[in-house]
């Protein structure tokens, strides 16, 4: 294992400059920590670099790792309390083919990164097949989407593409005349589940193509879920 000890080294500064998105989307590679997350991503198989100040396992894999101290670690992570672990990943790619995937779920310009990382979680722990952003959905490799996936990330496919592409039953998450409750909702093998923006809902668009619509019912004084709870609900009744 290499050592660097100043936090001005190339090293350390190109790994830095992954903070921002524009250097991510160059360079097809984002910043990611913690021990738990590393092992999830290198099971995964997509580790460029490892920088580290603990003691880590055998990894198993002939990856770039570097000793380094904690000054550089809390230049490089994002948490305030960092574990001692900070690593470069290349960005994610789809498993499998778009028509292999049975039980998708497309968020439909979310736009809070915390929303999405749970809803990420929450498809993989459900064993949902690929969760698929729309364009106009908040970056995936957000330091704040990152640290809400607790990992989960790598334990799905997660990736950008049109709703077009994909010819399956479309639900809707929505409140209108269409809707109907949940637990009037038959259980289908092979869909897609749509969830909106915090603010505006789900896109005209994607409503003009949807063949079914629902909805969960609520008490009359509240008149809305927060997404990624809504996400959970109707996933875990869908799935």
């Amino acid at each position: 294992m290499l050592e660097i000890t100043s936090k001005n080294n190339q090293k350390i500064k190109d790994a830095a400059s992954l903070r921002l998105k524009k250097t991510r989307q160059e360079k097809g590679l984002f910043l990611m920590e913690g021990l738990k997350n590393l092992e999830m991503a290198l099971k995964y198989g997509n580790v460029k670099t490892i920088f580290t100040s603990i003691g880590l396992p055998k990894l198993g894999q002939d990856i770039e790792t570097y000793k380094v101290n904690d000054e550089i670690i809390r230049k490089l992570a994002a948490s305030e309390n960092p574990e001692g672990v900070v690593f470069v990943c290349e960005n994610l790619k789809p498993r499998k083919d778009r028509n292999e995937y049975k039980k998708i779920v497309y968020l439909d310009h979310i736009s809070d990164p915390g929303n999405l990382g749970t809803i990420i979680r929450t498809a993989a722990a459900f064993n949902y097949d690929a969760v698929v952003l729309s364009n106009g959905t908040v970056d995936l490799y957000n330091e704040k989407v990152l640290a809400a996936t607790k990992g989960g990330i790598f334990a799905i496919d997660v990736f950008y593409d049109d709703i077009a592409n994909y010819n399956k039953r479309i639900i809707v998450s929505t409140l209108n005349d269409k809707s109907v409750p949940l637990n009037k909702l038959p259980k289908y093998e092979d869909f897609i589940l749509v969830l909106g923006n915090e603010s505006h809902g789900v896109s005209k668009e994607i409503c003009d193509i949807a063949t079914d619509f629902v909805k969960i019912e609520m008490s009359d004084n509240i008149d809305s879920l927060n997404v990624a709870v809504a996400a959970g609900i109707l996933m875990n009744h869908l799935k």
